[in-house]
């Protein structure tokens, strides 16, 4: 009968020991549940953004086929423009059958970079040669701190890492530029004839032109009173047309630009200015009220002032010692 405790005593301990059995592992399997899961979503996002950074290396590489600067290309990566840009020096080759502007490429790319903040810059070209080694280092990192975690604490530990990986810590931003992408396609030579025939069509009446005659092309020449002053700021007024249009950072319609002109043509004629001071003298990118209308004037008078009458060599009163000498010889 004395036996019956004791084998009570060893069922006990055998139930215990089962039952701790039994909760260690569940804890093994609940670790590596989560074991499992840190890795997968550590992986994941590893995965993802060395995706993002092969997917921006290849935008930054086309832009640079097309003849853009890289350092240019890194920074509209930065403001999140580039896709866009390639997305429209793609459909100017394929679909619209034109030519890309090297020279406004050119120019884009110097304005861009004139634009940019320097240490964003530099930082995002670290960025751009560290990333490959610093994601080894991030991947070796996560695996060592996942499979050594045991403990909650550590577990802890190692989901806040997979917690951090979000890929902010990569290219810095900049606002965007407002690019012209526009002026990205080669100037027609038939399109630019058209627009300067609206422009003159739009002031020629501030011009004084009169009725006028058609010519072989169908263009209508107008007749006016001054002729080679309203053709010459007819010439300007469209030059600065086509520099407005090529603007790398500004993109405005064809109308904004020939009515800017237009008026600011009016209101010139307005003060009673001659057409010849405006055609010799006026920029077109000058708001008529900055057009000092004074200086060609006043530095034609100072150069006639400075001028010296023959036989004269500056200031009279800077004789020669002959001349002085003569002077103050007494008649006899």
């Amino acid at each position: 009968m004395a036996i019956m405790p004791l084998q009570m005593l060893a069922g006990a301990a055998k139930e215990y020991s089962e039952e701790m059995d039994a909760k260690k592992q569940q804890a093994a399997d609940i670790l590596l549940a989560q074991q499992k899961y840190l890795m997968e979503s550590g992986i994941a996002k590893l995965t993802a953004i060395k995706k993002g950074r092969k997917e921006s290396q290849a935008r930054i590489d086309k832009a640079k086929s097309f003849g853009f600067d890289s350092k240019a290309a890194l920074a509209l990566e930065m403001s999140g423009e580039l896709d866009s840009v390639i997305t429209r020096l793609t459909k100017i080759k394929e679909a619209d059958g034109k030519d890309v502007d090297g020279q406004s490429v050119a120019r884009m790319s110097q304005a861009i970079l004139e634009n940019v903040p320097p240490e964003k810059l530099a930082q995002a070209m670290e960025y751009a040669i560290d990333s490959g080694a610093a994601q080894e280092v991030t991947a070796e990192k996560l695996i060592n701190a996942i499979f050594s975690a045991t403990t909650p604490s550590e577990v802890g530990e190692a989901a806040s890492m997979v917690g951090d990986i979000s890929g902010a810590e990569g290219l810095p931003s900049v606002g965007p530029f407002g690019l012209n992408l526009i002026s990205l396609t080669e100037s027609d030579p038939a399109d630019d004839a058209a627009s300067r025939k609206l422009l003159e069509s739009r002031v020629q009446h501030l011009l004084g032109g009169e009725g006028g005659r058609t010519d072989g092309a169908g263009g209508v020449i107008y007749n006016y009173a001054n002729p080679a002053a309203a053709g010459a700021i007819v010439d300007n007024a469209f030059q600065y047309y086509l520099q407005e249009k090529k603007e790398p950072l500004r993109q405005r319609t064809q109308t904004a630009i020939m009515t800017e002109i237009a008026n600011n043509l009016e209101t010139l004629i307005m003060s009673e200015l001659d057409l010849n001071t405006i055609a010799n003298d006026y920029d077109f990118s000058l708001n008529p009220s900055d057009f000092n209308t004074n200086s060609t004037t006043e530095e034609t008078q100072t150069q006639n002032d400075n001028l010296v009458p023959p036989g004269s060599e500056g200031n009279q009163s800077e004789q020669s010692d002959e001349q002085t000498v003569n002077d103050n010889i007494l008649p006899g």
